[in-house]
């Protein structure tokens, strides 16, 4: 009870300690370790771990003293056991600051015990392990003579009689070579060469030789790699002459797997070799002579019932098998080393489906269950290899493809199981995507699916093995994943496999494994549905209905809900429906399977008990059935719909039932009474929901009162639309941008299908958006919908034209002193002549549309208001500036030039005081030319050629002219300037030496060149060798507007030209070199595919822009003080941000290793540099953290030097918030990085984590964990629940 009560309280944050008590105490719990009680033994070894973290050091080193001759003594076995546990205590739960204490104390007293040699066996094991864990934890804090005086006493123990002390030896010169200097590396190393030379050296001996070899890669393969020259010829002479020594054959493909993993980038050269052993001994099986290749491809040749025999003779050969046998630990280290080579080199993936993909397959039918499992494991492998590729092949050919069916039956916040399907095979416009590399790893993948799904269909059909079976659906909804589709042809050797897992599972008498094969099974199958048409799986539907729907029976919840997703999946195949909402009959043989499903959804429904996950999924299941085969309900319709309403009022599933009612809603066989009368019982209970604090839910209810609105407007009531209006008014604010634009819609659907409802939009909708107007937040989806809703206001009620008009400029031509929340939200400063530009704009485009759909008598009128407001001497510079918005807006959609020599007062303002007048003026005169091009170009263009003090702002008005006139009339509208236009443009670039002025010639060169590629581009192209550094730099910034263009007709002209672009990248003027970076970073957002094929070349030059340039770094002397200023700055910024956009277009084609090198530099460069390293190794950790892991302990003294950064005693606020803001970014990216770590294989990394988790950072890092594990489990959607 003492010792006990000392443990807690010396575990308590408040436990002070007292320095005439603390020896006693020492002393007593070290003298009961030798107590006749075991009890009292142990409870004193676990108190040692708190006491050593709270006493003071002289009596840590009393502790270890005491407890190393208790070791070292040979009286008493039994203390000598209790003391090593107490060691390892003491060292695994000591301060980390205390290293060199403990290791000055103990590191001694080890090696005198390890020399002498006379320690029993048990003794030296402990030993043995006592000094790895004290070079493990304290490895960095060793003086070189430590080290030394370590190594020099375990290298001879690596030629101990003992197998397990040699094992243990192995395991401590690990810990120690990631610490030492090159030299006792390179002692270290050349011993064990020599001994690998010895040819005299025994086989237990050379196999401990071999798997230190493998040790130090794993524990420092950086150094090790270096010299895989003299290693990797020893190891392929041992593997292949080890004759019947199989456990030295695995040693050694154990060891190279290790150095594929450790030594990525010096391995490279003999990964040919290594694939080839690895290749060569997947087939080893001496005591089974069946299992050669050749015998493998005649075997494919055979019928169904000589498959049969034979696996019927594999069943013997497993249960006559040697147990003396060790060949399948051969056959399971080649298949290991073949996953290292599939997981670490993506490079090599074509090359992979040359020679190992069919080799693989061959070994489905291997006899070793763990060896088995392995080979589907490594073909996983492959396949998650093939989809990182695919990946990025499809981003750089989206815009190819055609969603054929998402535009039909879409409900934002729905996932795919709840939408409708088409008869259409998506398949189809997934392969399109993927055509245009006919011999890619997909089309390779192709190729071998008939083989692949040949034998292990005969391995899941007649495999006993639980765990082979649920390995085989992985790999199998793996490749229907990877492929879309690609089982057509191969279903009817899949569907038995199918029947018997899921029978066969259920009379499984372990529960879990059992549970895990149907749930992958289930998973298969609904990815089997979903990816494949449905011509092609309806004919298996007699035979997989029933086994589906008999697990809508299971006892565990996990297996019936993800039945219920292979049930709606099922639903959508019996009768599918195409974007134009036909439909095919039911067949009435589905009638039957209908009925099941539908009763064992609302036996569901009925319990109380029934898990949420299984109630949501039922719901689902129910709206799938109403949605799509209501007929096959008959009068069960109605009880249908008052299960689904009744659910609708339950807290915990109202939020699926929304949604799962705004999918009923779309579908055109939901056209019945039953529908009707149901909606209009269920909106206004719908439409209180929008006062709920569940974000999710009011989204999801919006969504559906705007389904609900456009299909049953007619019935709806006007006080139904009442009631919406007064719930949707809190909503229309900038305060939630997603809830925005629905809201707006909503509105707009009342105004258009309710007409007499415009005076409660006047009274209760009105007021609020004059307000919203003010918000400088407006733009994208909001701002469409907000202009939509405008011309439904005004087509509406065209007699309160004024009133809207007035309502959107009163307050923005006199702007109240006192900015409220939502004008300061715009970040102007107080007193500025225009306060909020943005709400001008969006006002300005709101009058627009309001213009456009009246009357042009209304229409002139306002504009001869907003003309007088140009000229009045007494206007404040936000009216005139509202006034150009608009008039810009107005002209943009219509033609001016009847309303008088506007452009000639707005040009007059080119000359105003105001910088946002001017530029107002610009953009006014730009829109007007886009409405009358015939009067206004010309124009324009004679103005940028006589006033050369007025061409920067000119420039900007032909920006916009560019811009917002319609390409598919462009070469029309601008073909009698285009060309004067060009020349213009052209010697602009080449004379101008202004930055801003060169970017806007460089926009509207690149615009312009869209308008005519055939005829631009080539002269754009001979710009690029231009002796004129401005020209190149105007180049530069023109193709960057053309490569972010969607369309991709004229691509093939592009192609050629990247890659002579590339020489931008070396050019001799640093801004030419940085508007390059940016215009390639624009193309891997945009269009991927123009930049992949030049990569070889592109890398190599990105690797070097981020190389800190000394020459470009020079002092700045500002009064009495110095200041450093990094002209490269910019430019390796720019180098980094295209390194990482190539992470997500182009990271199959990247060697990644090489990449996560340069990363490693930028972690020491400055603040905006490491920002993002940050993001870039936190991504890199998500898409390749194998690689990622091997350099893990090289991230540790820049991430160190991050976090120990300690700021003047003077500095400023902005110096200390910058330094927080790459403190907490550190401390994300460190986070990031924990998930990945490997125990063991990154001791450095590790022991920083420690140091920090224990330093003053501490709980800021648990703080970021929470949040990072937070942010990737939160479900990205509610309804998306595919796997």
């Amino acid at each position: 009870m003492a010792l006990n009560d000392l443990m807690n309280e010396l575990q308590k944050q408040s436990f002070t300690r007292e320095p005439l008590v603390e020896s006693k105490v020492v002393d007593a719990v070290v003298r009961l370790m030798g107590d006749k009680n075991t009890e009292v033994q142990n409870l004193a070894v676990k108190c040692l771990g708190p006491l050593v973290k709270q006493v003071k050091d002289e009596l840590i080193v009393s502790i270890i003293t005491r407890l190393c001759e208790f070791t070292s003594q040979r009286k008493n076995d039994e203390l000598r056991g209790i003391a090593s546990i107490g060691l390892k205590t003491v060292v695994l739960e000591v301060h980390s600051q205390h290293g060199q204490l403990v290791a000055t104390t103990i590191i001694p007293e080890l090696l005198k015990v390890i020399e002498k040699g006379d320690a029993d066996y048990e003794t030296q094991l402990d030993v043995l392990d006592i000094l790895g864990d004290v070079v493990n934890r304290f490895g960095t804090q060793l003086t070189a003579e430590q080290q030394a005086s370590i190594q020099a006493t375990l290298l001879p123990r690596l030629s101990h009689a003992r197998a397990a002390i040699r094992k243990r030896t192995v395991m401590a010169l690990g810990h120690l070579v990631a610490h030492v200097n090159d030299a006792l590396f390179d002692t270290t190393l050349t011993f064990i060469l020599t001994g690998l030379k010895n040819k005299q050296l025994s086989g237990d001996k050379l196999r401990t030789l071999v798997q230190c070899t493998g040790v130090l890669g794993r524990y420092s393969g950086i150094r090790l790699g270096k010299h895989l020259g003299q290693i990797i010829p020893i190891i392929n002479t041992y593997t292949e002459e080890a004759d019947e020594d199989d456990e030295l054959r695995e040693i050694c493909l154990q060891t190279l797997e290790s150095f594929v993993l450790r030594c990525p980038t010096d391995i490279a050269p003999y990964m040919d070799q290594i694939i080839t052993l690895g290749l060569g001994y997947l087939n080893y099986d001496p005591n089974f002579g069946g299992m050669d290749d050749d015998e493998d491809d005649d075997d494919e040749d055979m019928d169904d019932g000589d498959q049969e025999d034979d696996d019927e003779y594999d069943d013997i050969i497993d249960d006559s098998d040697d147990d003396d046998d060790m060949s399948w630990k051969v056959r399971r280290s080649a298949t290991r080393l073949l996953t290292s080579v599939i997981e670490t080199r993506s490079d090599l993936l074509g090359q992979m489906y040359d020679k190992v993909s069919p080799a693989l397959i061959r070994r489905f039918s291997e006899r070793e269950e763990s060896v088995r499992v392995d080979v589907l494991r490594a073909f996983i492998a492959l396949l998650g290899q093939t989809s990182v590729s695919q990946l990025a092949d499809r981003q750089g050919n989206q815009s190819n493809t055609t969603k054929a069916y998402d535009l039909a039956f879409d409900v934002s916040g729905c996932g795919d199981e709840a939408a409708l399907k088409p008869t259409m095979a998506t398949t189809v416009a997934m392969d399109t995507a993927s055509d245009d590399n006919e011999h890619g790893p997909s089309q390779q993948l192709w190729a071998q699916v008939p083989a692949l799904c040949k034998s292990l269909a005969k391995q899941l059909a007649n495999n006993k093995s639980t765990a082979t079976r649920q390995v085989g659906f992985q790999l199998l909804r793996m490749v229907v994943t990877v492929l879309h589709g690609g089982l057509d042809k191969e279903l009817a050797h899949l569907v038995p496999a199918i029947e018997t897992s899921l029978v066969a599972s259920n009379v499984d008498t372990q529960h879990s494994l059992s549970s895990n094969l149907k749930i992958e099974v289930l998973a298969f199958l609904r990815a089997l549905f979903r990816t494949h048409n449905a011509d092609v799986t309806r004919p298996f539907l007699p035979s997989l209905c029933p086994v589906v729907i008999h697990m809508l029976q299971d006892a565990y919840y996990k297996t019936v809900a993800e039945a219920f997703l292979v049930c709606i999946e099922i639903i959508k195949v019996m009768r599918p429906m195409n974007p134009e909402g036909t439909h095919t009959p039911l067949d009435p043989v589905y009638l039957d399977a209908l009925q099941q499903i539908y009763r064992s959804t609302l036996q569901l429904l009925g319990t109380n008990h029934a898990d949420q996950e299984v109630k949501e999924r039922s719901i689902m299941c129910l709206g799938a059935l109403l949605a799509q085969v209501p007929d096959a309900l008959q009068d069960q319709q109605q009880h249908a719909w008052s299960v689904l309403l009744d659910r609708l009022q339950n807290e915990v599933t109202r939020l699926i039932s929304v949604r799962t009612l705004a999918i009923i809603s779309q579908s055109p066989l939901a056209a019945t009474p039953e529908l009707e009368h149901s909606v209009l019982q269920a909106v206004d209970d719908i439409a209180l929901l929008l006062r709920k604090s569940n974000r999710a839910l009011r989204i999801a209810s919006l969504e559906c009162l705007n389904i609900l609105v456009q299909r049953f407007g007619g019935k709806i009531s006007q006080e139904h639309c009442q009631r919406f209006l007064n719930e949707v008014r809190p909503l229309l604010t900038d305060a939630d941008l997603h809830l925005l634009p629905l809201a707006l819609k909503l509105t707009e659907s009342i105004i258009a299908l309710h007409p007499e409802s415009m005076n409660d939009v006047k009274t209760i909708i009105l007021p609020t958006l004059f307000q919203l107007i003010q918000s400088p937040l407006l733009q994208g989806a909001s701002l469409k919908h907000l202009l939509l809703l405008f011309t439904a206001l005004g087509r509406t009620s065209p007699d309160d034209y004024d009133i809207f008009i007035h309502g959107l400029t009163d307050t923005l031509r006199h702007p109240p002193a006192q900015t409220g929340p939502t004008v300061a939200a715009s970040g102007t400063a107080s007193g500025a002549a225009v306060p909020n530009k943005q709400s001008a704009s969006t006002a300005a485009q709101c009058i627009a549309v309001l213009a456009v759909h009246t009357s042009e008598q209304r229409r002139l009128a306002t504009i001869h208001e907003f003309q007088a407001q140009l000229t009045k001497p007494q206007v404040s510079d936000a009216a005139r500036y509202l006034s150009l918005m608009a008039l810009g807006e107005i002209g943009h959609r219509v033609d001016l030039s009847p309303a008088g020599a506007i452009h000639e007062q707005v040009l007059k303002l080119f000359g105003s005081p105001s910088e946002e007048v001017k530029f107002a003026a610009a953009f006014a005169l730009g829109s007007l030319t886009v409405g009358n091009m015939a009067v206004y170009l010309p124009f324009l263009v004679q103005q940028i050629n006589t006033e050369a003090k007025r061409r920067f702002l000119l420039l900007h008005a032909l920006k916009e002219v560019i811009t917002r006139c319609d390409y598919q009339a462009s070469i029309t509208s601008l073909a009698a300037a285009s060309d004067e236009i060009w020349d213009l443009l052209f010697a602009s670039g080449a004379e101008d030496h202004e930055e801003g002025t060169r970017s806007v010639v460089g926009e509207c060169l690149g615009k312009l060149a869209l308008t005519n590629r055939q005829k631009y581009l080539p002269q754009l192209e001979a710009g690029l060798t231009s002796p004129s550094a401005p020209l190149r730099s105007t180049v530069a910034t023109a193709f960057k507007y053309i490569v972010v263009d969607p369309s991709q007709d004229n691509d093939s002209l592009l192609v050629p030209i990247i890659d002579r672009f590339l020489v931008l990248l070396t050019d001799t003027d640093i801004n030419v070199r940085r508007l390059a970076l940016l215009t390639i970073n624009s193309a891997l957002h945009r269009k991927p595919y123009l930049v992949r094929d030049v990569l070889p070349t592109l890398l190599p030059l990105l690797y070097d822009a981020t190389i800190i340039n000394e020459a470009l770094i020079h002092t700045v002397e500002m009064g009495p003080f110095k200041h450093k200023v990094d002209d490269g700055l910019e430019i390796r910024k720019a180098a980094y941000e295209c390194l990482y956009s190539l992470l997500s277009t182009c990271l199959d084609k990247m060697d990644i290793h090489g990449y996560v090198d340069c990363v490693r530099a930028g972690l020491t460069d400055e603040h905006d540099i490491k920002m993002l390293v940050y993001l870039m190794l936190t991504r890199l950790s998500k898409v390749a953290p194998t690689a990622v892991c091997q350099k893990l302990d090289d991230f540790v003294v820049p991430l160190k030097a991050t976090l120990d950064v300690k700021l003047r005693s003077n500095a400023v606020k902005q110096e200390m918030e910058k330094n927080q803001e790459v403190v907490r970014a550190t401390l994300r990216c460190i986070a990031s990085l924990s998930n990945i770590a490997d125990t063991g294989n990154s001791p450095k990394f590790e022991e920083f984590i420690e140091i920090v988790k224990a330093g003053p950072l501490g709980e800021d890092y648990k703080a970021t964990l929470q949040e990072t594990d937070k942010r990737e489990s939160r479900m990205g959607d509610f309804m998306d629940l595919s796997a």
